[in-house]
């Protein structure tokens, strides 16, 4: 979800220390890769594509809530195991020598509903006042010359005390120094992850929620209602097959007009078709029938999930 877009579901906000960002899910193995991918597929394999017979009329800019967001981060809640981690990370650092400061993502104006299920991005632009300012690119608050800023370039120094051992492109190996120091395993962000006790590997919340975001676009209803869209943009002069199309070549770091207009008429075929209704009925299904096949460990990711935000807390508590 880059590229100056925000749609489907919130990669950012689920994330774990990895490429070089304080990140919280699914970048580490643990040495049974193939056995896990193979009980995921059997998890997350659909017994067959649902027909919703009564297709509630939405608007897509008061998205309800979904399924799974029962099992996702709360707002705010990956943000305190950031801020935690980062601190870790600071910390270690210092000790080699290092000023880390993380990555500034930037913060949407979209908070309210800004969990891992993205609701009011997640099938694309969802509002006329947001088409209006923004066009299809993504709000943001803060001085302009903070918004998405990036973290220093590290030296290669740096990198390797940060990521150590868990990137054989560092060339670090278990024992080796910098500065008379030996460098920790997994360098201080794996160090960061151990003090916080976190696990590296997705949460099965999080697969459900792409997983049914991916599947929902395969679903003859929904198809039926792309198709319904594209008709109604194609009488505007717009050619696009599907609503998260027009996000793929977006230009400059704002709207231009004519993003603005089409991200307008984006909006209005999506509430004359009911795209919303139709896309949210389908995908909620899939989800729940997901949850369903799922609920122990779902269960068992969010009590550890709990544990790991009440360390965070006390953490920065702590501070």
């Amino acid at each position: 979800m880059n590229r100056l877009r925000d749609i489907g579901p919130s990669l950012v906000r689920t994330s774990l220390v990895c490429a070089c960002v304080v990140v919280l899910s699914g970048c580490g193995s643990s040495g049974d890769g193939g056995e896990a991918a193979a009980s995921d597929e059997a998890a997350l394999a659909l017994s067959r594509q649902p027909t919703v017979k009564e297709v509630p009329k939405i608007d897509i800019k008061d998205m309800p809530s979904f399924p799974i967001e029962e099992y996702l981060p709360k707002v705010g809640e990956d943000a305190k195991i950031n801020a935690a981690s980062a601190g870790f990370i600071r910390s270690c650092m210092a000790r080699f020598g290092f000023d880390y400061h993380g990555p500034d993502i930037g913060q949407s104006t979209l908070d309210s509903q800004e969990n891992g299920a993205n609701r009011q991005r997640r099938y694309g632009i969802s509002s006329e006042e947001l088409a209006v300012s923004y066009g299809y690119h993504l709000p943001r608050t803060g001085p302009p010359a903070d918004r998405g800023a990036s973290a220093p370039v590290m030296s290669k120094s740096e990198n390797k005390v940060f990521i150590g051992d868990q990137d054989p492109a560092s060339g670090v190996k278990p024992g080796d120094k910098i500065a008379g120091k030996e460098i920790p395993s997994g360098g201080c962000s794996g160090e960061a992850q151990r003090k916080l006790e976190i696990k590296p590997r997705q949460r099965m919340a999080e697969k459900i929620n792409n997983v049914s975001f991916a599947r929902s676009q395969e679903n003859p209803q929904v198809l039926k209602a792309f198709k319904s869209w594209s008709d109604c943009m194609a009488h505007s002069g717009y050619s696009y097959k599907t609503p998260l199309e027009p996000l793929d070549n977006l230009q400059g770091s704002s709207a231009s007009p004519s993003e603005i207009s089409a991200a307008k008429m984006d909006v209005a075929c999506k509430g004359k078709v009911n795209l919303a209704g139709t896309w949210f009925a389908v995908e909620s299904e899939i989800q729940s029938e997901l949850i369903s096949r799922n609920e122990e460990i779902l269960k068992e990711d969010a009590k550890s999930f709990d544990a790991l935000v009440r360390r965070a807390s006390d953490e920065m508590t702590a501070r």
